[in-house]
């Protein structure tokens, strides 16, 4: 019977070990495909090296999400006001990425859909309402997930955005991936979804790694607010006096 593996990431979030750590994993079980539904960069000190390696793996499709939006529409442009310390770390994200990826991200699809075997799945990084991302919703119950979701016509939607992982059956089957970069284990998060004529098997796939290597970096790197997100979104221990 044919088979199909496809690995899913999302919201790498500029943490090259994280991702070398899952890359590396779904190239040890023949993945045919790799699909990172959006948040490749910020908050993380590699934005630049993650697209390098993103762009250098074979049959990977990269989705738009709102960090990437942030990146091509620039912070002096948002009609929002954003808190000047956030506005900061942006700028120096940006600046490290230069210009070089723009064209290339701007060409980057709010969604992809595909028929497997007679299936319609879905991957997309959050609901976007008005053309805008929908603010995420933790612990999201099925009715507010089938609210946000209801304009996609699909059987299975596999997202990322809020960073938790989440499976919950309502009118549609929805598969929050988990962010792969922004968690405070020293596991990298990724999902393999396996497709044949027999039907879908979604597999929760989770990889060590060298975390001290991204909190290094971002001290080596000075990113701006850099021990509020070691701490807060990577889990960095606060030193005890």
């Amino acid at each position: 019977m044919e088979e199909i593996k496809i690995g899913l990431i999302t919201d790498v979030h500029s943490n090259l070990p994280a991702l070398e750590a899952m890359l590396g994993e779904f190239g040890r079980r023949g993945c045919d495909e790799i699909i990172h539904t959006g948040d490749a960069i910020a908050m993380g000190p590699f934005p630049k090296e993650c697209l390098d390696l993103m762009y250098a793996t074979p049959n990977m499709t990269m989705l738009m999400g709102n960090h990437e939006l942030l990146y091509l529409r620039g912070i002096d442009n948002l009609t929002v006001p954003m808190h000047p310390d956030e506005a900061a770390h942006h700028r120096q994200i940006h600046k490290m990425i230069g210009e070089s990826y723009r064209e290339k991200i701007a060409s980057w699809p709010f969604r992809v859909e595909k028929d497997f075997f007679g299936h319609r799945v879905v991957f997309c990084h959050y609901a976007r309402i008005n053309n805008k991302f929908v603010r995420p919703i933790v612990n999201p119950t099925v009715d507010e997930l089938d609210d946000i979701f209801g304009y996609i016509d699909a059987e299975v939607i596999f997202f990322g955005h809020e960073h938790h992982p989440l499976t919950a059956m309502g009118k549609k089957l929805y598969v929050d991936i988990g962010s792969l970069g922004c968690k405070h284990e020293n596991m990298a998060k990724g999902t393999l979804l396996t497709v044949s004529g027999g039907g879908m098997k979604i597999e929760d796939v989770r990889v060590p790694y060298d975390k001290q290597r991204l909190f290094d970096a971002m001290e080596a790197r000075h990113i701006e607010r850099g021990d509020f997100i070691a701490r807060e979104f990577f889990g960095k221990k606060t030193d005890k006096v």
